[in-house]
């Protein structure tokens, strides 16, 4: 990959760093202490922050190999059998090296055939917070590679592996980007929840199709439901047609390529047809004739100059602009004038203010107590309401399989010549296709009724409390005059939740758990699209753990034998409708289980607004305190000590000035 641009954004990162670390130590001598610590917080994220390039596609569409010829190397192998549900995450290390983490807690049963060396590991922890275990990486495909003979998905549902993490001392590596191979589409259910667990984090997608294959309705409906709701789309989204070499004539090549611009043509604007094949070699032999051939080059310019501007705007813009807020709103405009005032005011005035203030600090106080009780009891209440949502879906979802499993219409045909194949192949079918169905409409409810839902129950909130927290803020910012003397408190342009957000840190990081805590807005819709997502995985594993396929497989292709051969149209009947009695049962049963996952999955999410709501109202109170009984003590040592401070708050002034000049013309250029 072209490593110029990524290297160019490194170096904005690097500077940007800079600037936060000589802010932080200056807000912190300011004894902004809240302040001074989210900054380096913040400054340890963007440091740490790489671009994460996630690679999906169905199984044997070439994704190893494409990811190989992007990096130079023959790092992954490119697997000719199915593998275990496992993610490979491609860092930079100084040398090459695999570490294998570990399921926790682990499957009640493993399959056979698991290394001795994974065994033995697990075994000294007594199989229970097994950790990480390092290993050469030529022995990965010991552990990812399913057994000879073993059912592929049973060994996936046994299979105690998480993920992989791969080192490699490449400068694309190096230069911040991970390349996440995800696991193939088309495996199992439970690959897709763990590539769904990693779209949050994915700054790129790069989608291998199959010349070959190209474009099969699962692979669609998974860009259309699945990509795109979770925001990738004409940018972010970069679609590799592979082994387009391999068509034989030009004519053929040419019909694919209109068939394959007009299908895409409504998800992105990248769409590469390539040969990944003939990138690797032309890597490894060193054939720019046969590189520039395969195409890889063009792909690699695309996605290095989406990630290192358009994305990297993003990355680096967000935070540069929230920190010019907190340097001139937060410390040249309120706290430095502050504590000016507070320096040049006699002492024991000072004193007898701050003495005077303490009633009114504890009724803020108490207005903190009493937010924070009326938004418990908030949560308390809205929680019948998602919890009737939830009951009221999955009560409908028996009678949708019966009619999903009715209209349905086996590819799979049961003869006599082999029946337990064949039985089994229908089951396996059938089994798929209900759960697909089933993931497919709770993603539906989750992001439509759902959704809607908590937005209502969020704006809700937001108007019962934003009064009161108006209130409290008003108090607080009196008592800092009423002690200070200052009058230049102008925070009337701030939005209250904005205030609360910052005050948590949130603005900055981004990393408060919650997406309602916006970097802009405050408490917004993206935070019932948050839940969603994190509901839909775990109500995903949920159903799965509920309803053992594989023993409903094994279950009803007996019963399928058992009942007979001679006709297969009765055959298939009988498959269709076990297959929906099964299932119905199951939901039917386990219904409160399901519902309970919803249920505690949005009260831990609102819990934390709670969290963010006291916790911005604890930070400015004990931030004024702070500062207040500082400048008291510092004030006791003398009128020395008192030019001394006024002094370093004029320099401190002076280089915060310079600060936020510094970030302004770094946003300028970045955005330029």
């Amino acid at each position: 990959m072209t490593n110029d641009q990524l290297k160019e954004y490194a170096a904005r990162q690097k500077r940007l760093t800079g600037i936060i670390q000589e802010a932080s130590g200056l807000v912190q001598k300011l004894d902004m202490e809240h302040c001074a610590q989210v900054l380096q917080q913040l400054r340890q994220k963007i440091s740490s922050d790489t671009f994460k390039i996630m690679v999906m596609g169905n199984f044997k569409n070439g994704k190893s190999t494409f990811i190989n010829a992007l990096l130079g190397q023959e790092i992954l192998p490119a697997y000719a059998v199915p593998t275990t549900a496992i993610i490979n995450e491609i860092k930079y290390g100084e040398k090459p090296k695999a570490v294998l983490h570990f399921l926790n807690p682990l499957p009640e049963k493993m399959y056979d055939g698991i290394p001795e060396k994974a065994l033995t590991h697990m075994r000294r922890f007594q199989m229970k917070d097994v950790p990480p275990i390092e290993m050469p990486v030529d022995e990965i495909e010991d552990y990812v590679v399913i057994p000879m003979g073993m059912e592929h998905k049973e060994a996936i549902k046994q299979s105690p592996f998480e993920k992989v993490e791969l080192f490699w001392p490449l400068d694309l590596l190096k230069d911040g980007v991970e390349i996440v191979d995800s696991p193939g589409l088309n495996e199992n259910p439970v690959r897709t929840q763990v590539t769904m667990e990693y779209l949050s984090k994915a700054d790129a997608i790069i989608f291998v199709f199959s010349a070959l294959a190209m474009g099969s309705a699962g692979e669609i409906a998974y860009i259309d439901d699945t990509l795109r709701k979770n925001g990738f789309g004409e940018q972010s989204l970069f679609c590799v047609v592979n082994r387009f070499d391999q068509l034989t004539s030009e004519r053929e090549q040419q019909r694919l390529r209109k068939f394959s611009d007009n299908l895409l043509a409504p998800y992105t604007k990248h769409v590469y047809y390539t040969s990944a094949y003939k990138g690797l070699v032309g890597q490894l032999q060193n054939n720019p004739a046969m590189l520039d051939e395969s195409k890889i080059p063009a792909v690699e310019t695309a996605l290095a100059d989406y990630l290192a501007n358009e994305r990297g705007k993003i990355k680096l813009a967000t935070p540069a602009r929230e920190l010019i807020r907190v340097i001139r709103q937060d410390a040249l405009e309120t706290t430095i004038p502050q504590r000016r005032n507070a320096l040049s005011t006699d002492l024991d005035v000072l004193k007898q203010r701050y003495s005077e203030a303490q009633p009114e600090i504890e009724k803020l106080r108490q207005q903190k107590y009493l937010i924070t009780s009326r938004t418990e009891a908030f949560i308390a209440n809205l929680l019948p309401d998602i919890r009737r949502s939830a009951v009221n879906y999955f009560n409908s979802l028996p009678g949708q399989i019966r009619v999903w499993v009715e209209e349905y219409e086996p590819e799979t045909k049961v003869s006599a010549l082999h029946p337990k194949r064949d039985a089994e192949a229908l089951s396996d079918e059938l089994v798929n296709f209900i759960q697909n169905k089933i993931d497919g409409e709770t993603r539906e409810w989750l992001s439509g009724p759902f959704t809607n839902l908590v937005n209502d129950k969020v704006e809700s909130l937001k108007d019962s409390l934003e009064g009161r927290l108006e209130e409290f803020f008003v108090s607080l910012d009196q008592v800092k005059v009423s002690v200070t003397g200052s009058h230049n408190i102008d925070t009337e342009d701030i939005p209250v939740w904005k205030r609360v957000v910052a005050a948590g840190g949130g603005l900055l990081i981004g990393d408060v758990g919650v997406a309602a805590l916006g970097a802009t807005t405050g408490l917004s819709s993206e935070f019932a699209k948050g839940i969603a997502l994190q509901l839909g995985a775990y109500i995903g594993l949920a159903i799965l753990g509920i309803l053992n396929p594989f023993t409903i497989i094994a279950v009803i292709a007996a019963s399928v034998i058992r009942g007979g051969l001679k006709v297969s149209e009765k055959a298939v009947k009988n498959a269709k409708e076990q297959v929906a009695a099964t299932f119905c049962e199951e939901i039917s049963g386990k219904s409160m289980q399901l519902v309970d996952t919803v249920v505690s999955g949005a009260t831990e999410n609102f819990d934390k607004i709670k969290d963010i709501i006291s916790n911005s109202m604890d930070v400015e109170i004990g931030e004024m305190q702070k500062q207040l009984e500082g400048i008291i003590r510092d004030m006791e040592q003398g009128k020395e000590v008192v030019e001394q401070k006024s002094a370093q708050l004029s320099e401190y002034e002076k280089q915060l000035k310079g600060t936020a000049e510094n970030l302004d013309t770094f946003i300028f250029e970045l955005l330029k």
